[in-house]
């Protein structure tokens, strides 16, 4: 990954920022609104309950998604590469006695987390492998958090055959924009299936409006 991106997200700027921006911009807001919808529809149509085990939220900045991991498992671990935006989830949520603490925080990166195989039940991992500059790298982010869950794992990718992904590509020729950092979703169908996955659902932020892609996956191989 950049290493300057990095850098700025884990920096009390770059962390400000982020937080910042889901109270400057409404369609950040909105956003956020429809994307609690879509998780609880999708948890629903996939059959998901409490699991026994633990979850992993990653990255889980300022534990804007921790209530929505807390539903599925009472051991939630939160994990991100920002120390700063690490310390704002442990007091925001410290703050909230609706849902209590998370069972631990620990920062790590996706390409190379920092837990044994299987290590938790549920993985949810948001908003992330669309800031993946290097194709390669988004294919080895998405093994990992594979990797590391023994059941469930939803995530999100920017969906090379979007309507929004191919509008952008053909305007690139006069707006000198880079091209979005997508997957495939035969290959994200692919590379579950080498880890043991297979793809129960997987559905839109919105359609006309995002390239963003919902997948849920389940562990069918022992």
């Amino acid at each position: 990954m950049d290493s300057k991106v990095l850098d700025r997200y884990n920096s009390a700027e770059g962390a400000d920022d982020y937080l910042g921006k889901f109270k400057r911009r409404w369609t950040e807001r909105l956003n956020d609104r429809n994307e609690q919808k879509v998780l609880r529809a999708l948890i629903r149509s996939a059959g998901i309950r409490k699991v026994p085990g633990f979850a992993l939220d990653l990255p889980c900045g300022y534990g804007r998604l921790y209530p929505f991991a807390r539903q599925i498992s009472d051991r939630v671990v939160e994990g991100d590469w920002s120390f700063p935006l690490l310390q704002a989830a442990r007091g925001r949520e410290s703050a909230d006695g609706s849902v209590g603490s998370a069972f631990g925080y620990v920062r790590g990166t996706a390409l190379g987390l920092p837990f044994r195989d299987w290590a938790f039940d549920f993985v949810l991992s948001v908003r992330l492998c669309h800031h993946i500059r290097e194709h390669d790298e988004r294919v080895r982010y998405v093994r990992e958090i594979l990797r590391v869950s023994g059941r469930w794992v939803i995530f999100t990718y920017f969906d090379e055959t979007s309507i929004k992904n191919r509008i952008r590509d053909f305007n690139r020729r006069w707006s000198g924009k880079r091209p979005k950092w997508t997957l495939h979703p035969d290959e994200v169908a692919r590379v579950a299936r080498e880890q043991g996955f297979e793809v129960v659902r997987a559905v839109w932020l919105a359609r006309f409006f995002s390239g963003h892609r919902y997948v849920v996956l389940r562990r069918v191989a022992s």
